[in-house]
């Protein structure tokens, strides 16, 4: 298995850490699965009550920002790369690598990334 560690030496692209936590929900359930934490182009790491299960494929809802005017949520898959207890032990830190996203998807979370990270 994969430590975060050793994810976070091989990532080539640098995540942002937003400036409020967005809820992440299991695809179009209103079920949370957990709140984001930080978010690049290719991938995110989220803080939720539950361990995340490795190696699968989820499909996540996000919803955005009152700001966002023309959009309010996005949808897209992605693959859970690790899991690991936080330091506070009531919860889990999980990484997820995105799959290929569409335009559509891809410039909400640019535009997150660049207006609300810091």
């Amino acid at each position: 298995m994969v430590t975060p560690e050793e994810h976070r030496e091989k990532r080539a692209v640098e995540r942002k850490y937003l400036v409020f936590y967005l809820r992440v929900f299991d695809g179009l359930s209103s079920r949370v699965l957990g709140h984001l934490i930080d978010f690049s182009e290719k991938g995110l790491m989220m803080v939720s009550d539950d361990p995340i299960e490795i190696n699968e494929e989820y499909r996540l809802r996000m919803c955005l920002p009152s700001q966002f005017k023309d959009k309010t949520e996005i949808v897209f898959t992605a693959t859970s790369r690790w899991c690991k207890q936080d330091s506070n032990p009531d919860f889990y830190l999980s990484g997820f690598q995105m799959h290929k996203l569409d335009e559509e998807t891809e410039k909400p979370i640019l535009r997150l990334i660049k207006d609300f990270s810091c």
